[in-house]
């Protein structure tokens, strides 16, 4: 899925993945993370959500990131704030208030500015890669997160496979990806209604190896599920 196939996504306002209230896991489960008031919280891939709204009501600062610039407007132009802008390379810089909202390619975001980054609401982001590049944000985020910051994660699977997003993303991916570098626990499974299933994680980043290198444990990737 390629710049141009989001373009034409928002241009023709396709938005079905676009919740018209606060998720309802991310009510329940962020206080698991047990943040402190005025942590910096970073949402990839966030469109127009209406959780980041909930997250700055909660004290967070927040950086939104898509790659849509339609997005980012719409996102904006729904809050009175002022904004100020700034572009930096390909990317677009918007801040509103405690918001920072980044139009541009995820990947593009140079470390240091995600180094401050307490946490990661993830409800759209891994479930809207390819499989061939989920390998590359989950180390693109264990390389721009600190030791200690957590992610909350949610997932999806439908009864079957998905050629365009959001994808099926199953708890062995899951700790595929990102066992080597977080501890992960699987907090909450559920079925819906319609036969999809959803998942909640929450993981926590681990301290990187002596070498620097990102670390892959044997025996710590095992994904703890819920009681």
């Amino acid at each position: 899925m390629d710049r141009s196939y989001w373009e034409e996504v928002w241009r023709q306002n396709d938005l079905g993945f676009h919740q018209p209230q606060v998720n309802r896991h991310l009510q329940r489960f962020w206080s698991r993370l047990k943040l402190a008031q005025g942590a910096r919280v970073f949402v990839p891939l966030c469109g127009k959500s209406l959780d980041m709204d909930w997250l700055l009501s909660e004290g967070h600062e927040v950086i939104g990131v898509d790659l849509s610039e339609k997005a980012q407007q719409d996102y904006l132009s729904s809050h009175s704030e002022p904004v100020r802008y700034t572009e930096e390379n390909s990317l677009k810089l918007a801040w509103q208030g405690r918001l920072l909202f980044v139009a541009g390619d995820v990947f593009h975001l140079k470390s240091e500015m995600l180094r401050s980054v307490d946490a990661v609401y993830d409800r759209a982001a891994l479930v809207a890669l390819p499989p061939a590049v989920r390998q590359n944000y989950a180390l693109f985020v264990a390389h721009c997160l600190k030791p200690g910051a957590r992610i909350l994660l949610v997932t999806r699977e439908a009864p079957e496979p998905r050629l365009q997003p959001p994808f099926n993303i199953n708890a062995q991916e899951v700790d595929q990806l990102f066992g080597g570098n977080f501890r992960v626990e699987q907090v909450h499974q559920e079925m819906r209604g319609d036969g999809v299933g959803e998942a909640v994680y929450l993981l926590k980043r681990k301290a990187p190896a002596a070498s620097g290198r990102l670390p892959v444990e044997a025996g710590e990737s095992q994904t703890i599920k819920p009681h």
